[in-house]
């Protein structure tokens, strides 16, 4: 079985290590990394990751603006928002624009292995 395929889009290096790290030791490949919104698009168009880890305040481009940019080019790239700003205005939001979990942080590795997991079915 071919090793699910993750970009990371967050502007924080230590969430972007930890979830780098937990994701390798479960098997999955991590292919990009962003600090941004727009390297996440980016990344996204160039490399065609199964799953999107996406924070939605970051600089150049929010989680949200690119969340609507991925939805119409890939509409069946798994997108899985996790954020510090769970406002419920934000879920909701996030829900809108069709993401398949929302976590927050901080977040629970088991918590994030197991939306990646539902979000591949």
């Amino acid at each position: 079985m071919k090793a699910i395929k993750v970009v990371i889009a967050d502007d924080d290096a230590i969430t972007r290590l930890l979830l780098g790290t937990l994701l390798r030791q479960n098997d999955f490949e991590v292919v990009g990394e962003a600090t941004n919104g727009l390297d996440a698009l980016e990344l996204c168009n160039s490399l065609e990751p199964d799953v999107l880890l996406l924070d939605i305040n970051m600089p150049q481009m929010g989680g949200f603006e690119v969340l609507k940019s991925i939805r119409s080019a890939y509409p069946d790239l798994a997108v899985i928002m996790i954020s510090s700003d769970a406002t419920l205005n934000n879920v909701e939001e996030a829900c809108t624009y069709g993401i398949n979990e929302f976590i927050v942080k901080p977040f629970n590795a088991a918590r994030v292995i197991e939306a990646i997991a539902r979000s591949m079915k």
